[in-house]
């Protein structure tokens, strides 16, 4: 488990400012729950986490005060196509070189999890090759060290 730095949950939430337009969440291998839980406390008002490791999880999310979350134990390509709601926001943080990018965002679209307005934010290791899915667009990048985190939406054209 390879947990999302302060530095870098606070460089992108500074990106993301309002998190109240942003009030669904969902937080896909979540390791720690970092992002879903920086995420509620800026203002978000439901996080559902997805990861096959909850131990940690379970920890940290008991720590939100009356929080509104789920937690998902599981592979997440078979969670999504159950959850049955569309979010605002949808954090990937996969473990590195085992899932590609296109099957992730695959399975967003065809579960139909996304808003049409939402966002996707998809962090990874810098050198892992992005193959993105042609409903989405990359309407921001920025690398930190080794990671590089890219804003999608979907893709209108």
């Amino acid at each position: 488990m390879r947990p999302t730095t302060d530095k870098l949950r606070s460089a992108v939430f500074s990106i993301i400012s309002d998190m109240q337009c942003y009030p669904e969440i969902l937080d896909a291998f979540a390791g720690t729950g970092a992002l879903g839980i920086e995420a509620y406390s800026r203002g978000a008002l439901h996080i559902d986490f997805i990861d096959k490791d909850i131990s940690s999880l379970k920890i940290n999310t008991a720590l939100m005060e009356k929080g509104s979350y789920n937690i998902y134990k599981g592979d997440y390509l078979k969670i999504c196509s159950t959850l049955n709601k569309q979010y605002d926001l949808i954090m990937f943080d996969p473990p590195y070189n085992i899932y590609k990018t296109n099957e992730i965002l695959a399975a967003v679209s065809s579960s139909n999890l996304l808003k049409e307005d939402g966002i996707i934010l998809y962090e990874e290791f810098y050198k892992t090759e992005f193959i993105n899915h042609d409903k989405f667009k990359i309407i921001d990048e920025r690398r930190y060290g080794d990671t590089i985190i890219r804003f999608l939406h979907y893709n209108k054209e």
